[in-house]
């Protein structure tokens, strides 16, 4: 009987990251855009799309790109060994025996690159930001605020 709870607890914990992995490459792909060959043509069309609610001037726009495209450069490796130790990762997952405390240090990697990107994430805004207006910053609160609600907080249970 202990043996089978070891084993299904096992089994549980392979599940929850599985499942967690899958939510953050969804996130990852949501948030990041960083998909495949045609994922550019879907940034453009959205910072044009973004760029028009922001009322962003000819040299708003031209300054956002500089910002934009430099960062390239820096985002590309990190996305190179995000996409590597996932794949590392996959296969910890799925082979014949379970390593657990490789799986562990393979998670433990993608943590630290998700924290890479993220830090990278949150100074190209604050560059983006510097470049607008007081009025722009207030619609930029104000988009990423509804697109915050929009998403849903599965920790909150419906109202009845």
């Amino acid at each position: 009987m202990l043996k089978n709870r070891k084993n299904m607890a096992r089994f549980l914990v392979m599940c929850c990251i599985a499942a967690l992995t899958a939510f953050a490459s969804i996130a990852q792909a949501d948030g990041g855009g960083w998909g495949g060959e045609d994922c550019g043509n879907h940034q453009h069309h959205n910072f044009k799309k973004f760029s028009k609610k922001l009322g962003l001037t000819d040299a708003q726009k031209a300054q956002a790109k500089t910002i934009f495209e430099g960062n390239k450069d820096v985002v590309k490796p990190i996305i190179t060994n995000m996409r590597a130790e996932r794949k590392n990762l996959q296969a910890l997952m799925h082979a014949d025996t379970i390593d657990e405390a490789a799986i562990r240090a393979e998670t433990a990697k993608i943590a630290v690159i998700q924290a890479d990107l993220n830090v990278n994430r949150a100074k190209v805004g604050a560059q983006f930001r510097a470049i607008l207006t007081p009025a722009q910053l207030a619609i930029l609160k104000t988009l990423h605020q509804k697109k915050c609600n929009n998403k849903t907080d599965v920790t909150t249970a419906p109202a009845e």
